[in-house]
């Protein structure tokens, strides 16, 4: 026997020795004890003093617990590392404390699937890891700007990247972050060289079957925009080469269709020829998606390509109204349609010749201008979808009473970019297409913000200019308050029961005990009401509107207070889908304080009015109230519209739907308008007795309280 041998033969021994006196014996009631020493003396010198170390201390609380770790312990090691192990064995010792000892030994014999778990678990990269980089990442590419947000699905709609919620592909972290990164720059890509392009969508959406070619035209872009990205970001492209499935197969796939792309669609191709030529390609074997690519969903980007176009072709046409204005500060040439003409616009486009990037300058009559950089970084949005400023984008803006200047007023700021959803005080509803028959799941996005304050003064003016009308309603409302209610089967009270009497004097007859309750006495009504009023604040109700609204809501409140019932108010409006708001007034839980008189005095016209979604969010509100009797009262001057084809049938669809939601749900809701036109369409929505139309505005406060006191008793 050589030296070494004798001196394993020693070290197996003392092993066995050691670990048998820490597990009092147990250890050898094991099959093939010889063989396990063998295992754990084959361990690393840190991996045996942990095997020891932690032997020891199990034995302490179980001996026969101690003895089936050191079993283990060598495949534990042989599978996962320290850290690993550590857990592995911290999980047993929990639940030999919970569940008892059975328990404990199934989790350390569980060790295989154990490291599988925990390999895919460590070698992860979660979502809420990477975005924070991958906004920063995505603002540095260029562009608008865009949202970074989670789905199970992968694809861009040109507003947002979604990306999985985690990526574990690969073993090492590190790896699957660079493929989220790799991701996020290929959907990018698409919105930045031209993939989702007006003219591109409406080909694809009017003249092909999607179905069929948007898995070709999904590759045949992969293809294009790999080669813009070599071109433009060569760092990126050689990361994306070592991300690329190296499968043999699978590469020859791409090869082919790479090679075929190139003698169809030549090296300068864009997105219109992808689509154009993508028939060709059809009958091809599909190669499989590489790992940083995502699905298209061209209804998805029609839906969020639609709804931008409207709304930056009307903030578009407003700069440019600010921008060509004269010294007096009056827009130059108004009524002279000549000078409005002399404005120009010229771009100049980068060497890549796709669009994708492009310096541009204005000049009015023949003389450079400064253009501000919000115009600057909006016209190079409406170049992203449409390689050019369109010409309808240069007619005049024909604003009317919508315009987005009353935004402004009261001091407040307002940003054109798209709600988070994720933020505190946004919320996400559905919103109903009449059109395709079914929901638009989370379509609408609604932020909730608080009406900024006006002169308290327009109360006291309210008070004086109405206090016949307030006494009036006030004495109304006093009479609510003494209407009382009959109560039968009293113990005691001011009249007999007769019925109740005669049913006593039966059972008095018959031998039992009669009854004492056998009178009537009058109680006043208890009122268990709860009302949400909704005030259009869209730019329709500028002037006598919104002043007849405040003072509408000025003297309700006032008369509401004696009655005691529970009451909020809210204002809403919005402007397209993404951009729905509604503006908290006065919540139930408040007083009718001085803070919310000053609200009630500072509602003013907003945008649009986009009912649907207001009424989903408000009727949520008055779902969390507990009343036996929930309204939902809306005043409005007008029908449900907004921009993104939320007009004519479609709104009153949407809002149709949204009223029937609150209906089966168990609140009752009623329209007040000043619309002559509202025979029209609101019997359809509200039905034909949950609607009332004022002839005459300077008549709505009156007619207001005169109606509440309707529906509340």
């Amino acid at each position: 026997m050589t030296d070494e041998s004798r001196q394993n033969l020693l070290n197996r021994i003392r092993i066995r020795e050691d670990l048998e006196l820490f597990t009092g014996g147990a250890l050898s009631r094991h099959a093939n004890v010889d063989d396990l020493i063998s295992r754990v003396a084959a361990l690393e010198r840190s991996q045996q003093d942990f095997v020891y170390e932690w032997c020891e201390l199990i034995a302490r609380s179980n001996n026969e617990l101690a003895a089936h770790f050191i079993s283990l312990a060598p495949r534990a090691f042989s599978k996962m590392e320290r850290e690993g192990v550590q857990n592995w064995l911290d999980e047993s010792i929990t639940t030999f404390d919970n569940r008892g000892l059975g328990s404990a030994i199934e989790v350390l014999e569980s060790v295989d699937a154990y490291a599988v778990t925990y390999a895919e678990r460590h070698m992860r990269c979660g979502f809420d890891e990477a975005s924070v980089f991958l906004r920063h990442f995505v603002r540095g590419l260029g562009g608008r700007e865009m949202r970074i947000a989670s789905d199970g699905e992968t694809f861009t709609d040109t507003e947002s990247l979604y990306l999985p919620d985690a990526v574990d592909l690969f073993p090492v972290p590190e790896q699957n972050f660079t493929l989220y990164k790799l991701t996020a720059a290929h959907l990018w890509a698409q919105t930045w060289y031209g993939t989702w392009r007006y003219q591109v969508v409406e080909k694809l959406m009017r003249h092909f079957d999607a179905e069929t070619t948007l898995p070709i035209f999904n590759r045949l872009e992969s293809i294009r925009l790999e080669a813009c990205i070599a071109r433009d970001l060569p760092g990126l492209a050689r990361e994306i080469a070592d991300y690329r499935d190296d499968d043999v197969s699978t590469s020859a796939l791409w090869d082919a269709w790479r090679e075929r792309a190139v003698e169809l669609l030549g090296e300068d191709a864009s997105a219109e020829d992808s689509l154009r030529l993508a028939a060709e390609f059809e009958g091809m074997e599909l190669p499989p998606l590489q790992p940083y690519h995502g699905d298209m969903y061209a209804n998805k980007v029609r839906d969020a390509l639609f709804a931008r176009i409207e709304r930056e072709k009307a903030d578009f046409q407003r700069a440019m109204n600010e921008l060509n204005t004269s010294e007096e500060g009056q827009p130059a040439g108004e009524g002279d349609e000549a000078q409005k003409q002399m404005v120009e616009i010229e771009m100049t486009e980068d060497d890549g010749g796709d669009g994708s990037d492009v310096s541009f300058q204005i000049s009015i009559d023949g003389e450079l201008v400064n253009v501000p950089e919000h115009l600057r970084e909006l016209m190079g949005s409406i170049i992203q979808d449409f390689g050019e400023i369109p010409d309808e984008h240069m007619d005049p803006s024909e604003l009317g009473q919508y315009s987005d200047e009353l935004l402004a007023q009261a001091g407040e700021a307002e940003s054109d970019s798209d709600f988070d959803p994720d933020a505190k005080g946004t919320f996400v509803y559905h919103e109903w297409d009449c059109v395709r028959q079914r929901f638009r799941d989370d379509f609408c996005t609604l932020r909730e913000t608080t009406v900024p304050a006006g002169d308290e003064s327009f109360i006291d003016e309210t008070l004086e200019k109405h206090r016949g009308i307030l006494k009036s309603i006030k004495k109304t409302f006093e009479a609510v308050l003494g209407e009382s209610r009959l109560q039968r089967r009293q113990s005691d009270g001011d009249d007999i029961d007769l019925d109740a009497l005669i049913e006593a004097y039966t059972d008095l007859a018959q031998g039992r005990e009669m009854s004492e309750y056998v009178y009537t006495r009058y109680r006043n009504q208890e009122r268990n009401i709860a009302v949400m009023f909704m005030v259009d604040m869209s730019g329709s109700t500028l002037g006598w509107v919104n002043d007849a609204e405040r003072e509408s809501l000025v003297l309700l409140c006032e008369a509401l207070e004696m009655l005691g019932d529970r009451y909020a108010i809210y204002g809403f409006s919005g402007r397209t889908n993404k951009r729905c708001e509604a503006y908290h007034i006065k919540e139930f839980s408040e007083s009718y304080t001085s803070e919310v008189r000053q609200r009630i005095s500072g509602i003013r016209p907003k945008a649009y009015t986009r009912m649907g979604v207001a009424i989903r969010h408000l009727g949520q509100l008055l779902h969390r109230t507990h009343a036996r009797t929930k309204l939902l009262i809306t005043l409005s001057d007008g029908r449900p519209e907004d921009y993104g084809g939320y007009k004519g049938k479609y709104g009153i669809e949407d809002t149709r739907h949204a009223l029937l939601e609150l209906k089966q749900s168990g609140v009752h809701a009623f329209c007040i308008t000043i619309d002559n036109e509202a025979q029209e369409y609101l019997p359809h929505m509200y039905g034909t007795a949950n609607y009332a139309v004022i002839d005459e505005v300077q008549k709505l406060p009156y007619k207001v309280a005169d109606i509440y006191r309707r529906l509340t008793t």
